[in-house]
């Protein structure tokens, strides 16, 4: 009689998603809802409260490690699930905002490069976007891990690649784990450095975007980036 309760209520969970789409849930609800395919017999809706709990959010439950999810009662399987999460949302955005056949869309770039830090907000890292003369991306990935500032260490790194890849421009980007997008001045001055050291080679720094709680702070549109 429990399982038959449990899984009518399941039943209304997946109508309720398939006739109001997702926003009306509350962030357990989601994480129930997703829960339901990897555990078929178990009420996902205390785990899922538990979960949430424990890491705080559900933005958190997914940025977890999967040891951590599993200490928390996850079977592997489970925890790998709701790691997927993250990556296949970046994967979608990559898709869904880069063009193979053509140039970059300047206006998807902000939502572009924050795609690239979903899931990887703690650490503060440092993308480089290389782009050839007819705006079509050649290179996209971190170069370096840790405080912004020490990339100056790296600008030789940083012309490397634009050469090998036979950039004519160049986007960088950096997240602020504190949660604050705003550039520091020392932000300001390695930009400077960076984009004197790219023009040296024929390259052009077009854009320095700061990432941080969910915001995308264009150094150029700011003002900050000759």
């Amino acid at each position: 009689m429990q399982k038959a309760d449990h899984s009518g209520h399941r039943s209304r969970m997946r109508e309720k998603y398939l006739k109001s789409g997702i926003d009306i849930f509350a962030p357990h609800e989601i994480l129930e809802l997703m829960l339901y395919y990897a555990i078929p017999y178990k009420n996902t809706n205390d785990i899922a409260k538990a979960l949430i709990d424990r890491f705080g959010s559900l933005t958190c439950v997914f940025d977890a490690p999967i040891d951590s999810l599993t200490d928390a009662g996850l079977t592997e399987n489970q925890a790998i699930l709701l790691k997927l999460i993250p990556d296949v949302i970046r994967v979608y955005y990559r898709e869904k905002y880069t063009s193979n056949d053509g140039p970059l869309d300047f206006d998807s770039l902000p939502a572009y490069i924050a795609s690239k830090y979903i899931g990887r907000e703690t650490q503060e890292r440092v993308l480089l976007l290389l782009a050839d003369g007819k705006g079509k991306e050649v290179y996209c990935g971190f170069i370096s891990e840790g405080n912004f500032e020490e990339t100056r260490l790296s600008i030789r790194k940083i012309v490397r690649i634009a050469l090998n890849y036979g950039a004519a421009t160049a986007f960088l980007a950096h997240n602020h784990p504190s949660g604050v997008a705003l550039p520091s001045s020392l932000d300001v001055r390695t930009t400077a450095e960076i984009s004197e050291a790219l023009a040296l080679v024929g390259v052009r720094l077009l854009d320095h975007f700061i990432v941080a709680d969910n915001e995308c702070i264009s150094l150029a549109q700011s003002g900050l980036l000759d």
